[in-house]
């Protein structure tokens, strides 16, 4: 399953993309040192409240209760980060031992771009682009956080952090369906690897192959774009579409919730 370039190019790219995002939004914070690499927020999200990565610099519980104590002063819980390809028994302890519980896991994938076709069924009405607009930002913030049911106002401060990037490592892409928004998907990088994110499909258009076209349109773009290899992290409920596009697992991102 391991293939540790593949597997560093994953954390680093999301350690990236997160980093970028931080930096659209004055409600959240990246924190990048030798020893740890996380995202805060004041904002009540899983997603910007996280630890990607940490290497203990001497006692290891005490350092998990001290960064953990930077999102509970806030009154947030915390996702922290492991990787089975770097197992760590004392840093597991560590979240244990300051009330940290499993929270279930992501699937690291990657896929070789070069000399490969990615295609998805037809579907009727389907028309995928890539965002150029501020109008065409508003509809994707819509579609991809609609699936996290939040109140208005919340919704709009996390979208704060989707912006357009002018280095242009940062792509959005909307996939509209008989001219109504229903897709959404980002990718983030450069030179030889990107990610990909925020793949949704609004529920009421689920299960008609719109998540695959989207993806599979991000994909091709990629590789007009010189980019050698795409990586992402997967759902349970995603791994099997990415496995039918090509992708192949290289790590599991193991989630302490505490």
């Amino acid at each position: 399953m391991t293939n540790e370039s593949h597997v560093q190019a994953i954390i680093a790219n999301m350690i990236d993309t997160f980093a970028f995002l931080s930096g659209n939004s004055p409600r959240v914070q990246f924190v990048r040192t030798a020893a740890c690499a996380r995202i805060e927020t004041d904002l009540p999200l899983p997603i910007f409240n996280r630890v990607f990565g940490y290497k203990p610099d001497g006692d290891a519980a005490a350092e998990v209760g001290s960064i953990a104590e930077s999102y509970r002063a806030r009154g947030m819980r915390c996702s922290w980060h492991t990787y089975s390809h770097a197992p760590d028994g004392a840093v597991v302890q560590a979240l244990r031992a300051n009330g940290f519980e499993f929270g279930g896991s992501l699937t690291g994938m990657a896929a070789a771009l070069e000399g490969r076709t990615f295609s998805a069924e037809r579907v009727p009405g389907l028309r995928i682009s890539a965002i150029r607009t501020e109008e065409e930002l508003a509809s994707f913030k819509r579609v991809f956080v609609a699936e996290y049911g939040l109140p208005d106002a919340l919704a709009a401060a996390f979208t704060d952090a989707f912006a357009f990037d002018p280095t242009g490592k940062a792509r959005y892409y909307l996939a509209s369906l008989n001219g109504e928004p229903v897709g959404s998907a980002m990718t983030y990088g450069e030179g030889d690897a990107a990610g990909l994110y925020t793949v949704a499909t609004l529920k009421a258009f689920r299960s008609r192959g719109i998540g695959s076209a989207v993806t599979a349109y991000a994909l091709r773009d990629m590789q007009e774009s010189g980019i050698k290899l795409a990586i992402l992290q997967a759902s349970p409920m995603g791994t099997n579409l990415y496995r039918r596009l090509g992708f192949d697992d290289a790590v599991t991102i193991n989630v302490h919730v505490g």
